[in-house]
């Protein structure tokens, strides 16, 4: 764990000195530190594939490296019980328990819970399920060889999210065989709610949590209204632009295929996968969410991605409580779309 401390100085706007690089886009955070009882702590720790930062206001050091590691302990609990990659972990240790009724943790039980209720509303674009189809496009990230259809059609016979079957005191039940489940598009957004929780728990108010793009924030820095953050994304004239968004007691992740792909025989190929193809998603998109908690926020940056603009502005019609700002190449331009209640403003 390495940790920084910014004291207390005349209140004005400064840069806190780090960009936070999501997957696909970059987050600043600006704040502003006043003359006020309690200091600003920051600390940094690698888990989960990403460097994780942590921003909180507390009254002194000690306290604060206490906290920091209570934090972190947290963290390291729930990638042993949610990671895919460790062959240990919970989640994969449920996965080789096909149609047994298999009793685990409140962390898995909850995590698997809300993702399906997600899969559900949002039709399947959004599905923990994909994990054989991913396992597939992984391969192909590395080979650059296309898988086959036959392989895809067996991967696509091992996904579904209803094959999921939830009982009484935190009993699963996986319907179907050789299933595979992977966290990646909803984890990060859990673990920030989580460690906030620790956070209230331990007296801090005022904390930003950043696990590498997926960010949380609870109450506002002393003196201030607002947690000032910003991505970048670019317009139609195919220039980068900065949007600044205020956030507090919410959160914000940014999901998409501009960055992360492969590029075979001319066409792109991204690392995010649509569940109901089976295909990686080749549309060039870019999306921002903003919603009450990190978990909602990246599960439904996921499926907004898959969704596309035309499908995502008929959900967001009937889920008033999330934020969204897209923007989708279309031949040689960026077309740009978000909800009328998207927060912000451009440098």
């Amino acid at each position: 764990m390495q940790r920084t401390n910014t004291l207390n100085s005349p209140c004005r706007d400064i840069q806190s000195g780090f960009l936070v690089k999501g997957f696909y886009a970059v987050f600043l955070l600006l704040t502003c530190i006043g003359l006020h009882a309690q200091e600003r702590y920051e600390y940094t720790h690698q888990q989960m594939g990403t460097q994780i930062r942590l921003v909180f206001y507390t009254s002194n050091q000690g306290k604060a490296d206490t906290i920091a590691f209570r934090a972190f302990d947290r963290i390291d609990e729930l990638n042993k019980k949610l990671s895919d990659y460790l062959v240990t972990s919970e989640l994969n240790s449920l996965t080789k328990q096909h149609e047994k009724e298999v009793v685990v943790s409140s962390d898995l039980f909850r995590i698997l819970k809300k993702s399906v209720e997600i899969s559900e509303i949002t039709k399947g674009a959004f599905d923990i399920s994909v994990g054989p189809l991913i396992e597939l496009w992984r391969k192909t990230r590395k080979t650059r060889i296309l898988p086959s259809e036959a392989k895809l059609i067996e991967a696509k016979q091992r996904v579904g999210y209803s094959n999921i079957a939830f009982h009484n005191k935190n009993v699963i039940q996986l319907n179907a065989k050789e299933m595979k489940l992977d966290l990646g598009g909803i984890g990060k957004g859990f673990t920030a709610d989580e460690v906030i929780k620790v956070l209230e728990s331990n007296g801090v108010r005022s904390a930003l949590v950043d696990m590498g793009g997926d960010i949380r924030v609870s109450n506002p820095p002393p003196n201030r209204e607002y947690w000032i953050l910003a991505f970048s994304y670019y317009n139609e004239e195919d220039v980068e632009v900065v949007k600044k968004i205020r956030l507090k007691n919410a959160a914000v992740a940014t999901s998409g295929d501009l960055y992360q792909f492969v590029e075979i025989d001319g066409m792109r190929y991204s690392h995010i996968i649509n569940p109901l193809s089976g295909l990686a998603l080749n549309n060039s998109i870019q999306v921002t969410t903003i919603a009450g908690n990190a978990t909602e926020a990246d599960a439904f940056a996921s499926a907004f991605s898959v969704m596309g603009i035309a499908k995502t502005t008929e959900f967001i019609k009937a889920k008033s409580n999330i934020e969204v700002f897209i923007v989708q190449k279309s031949k040689n331009t960026f077309k740009q779309w978000n909800n009328s209640t998207f927060p912000g403003q451009n440098n």
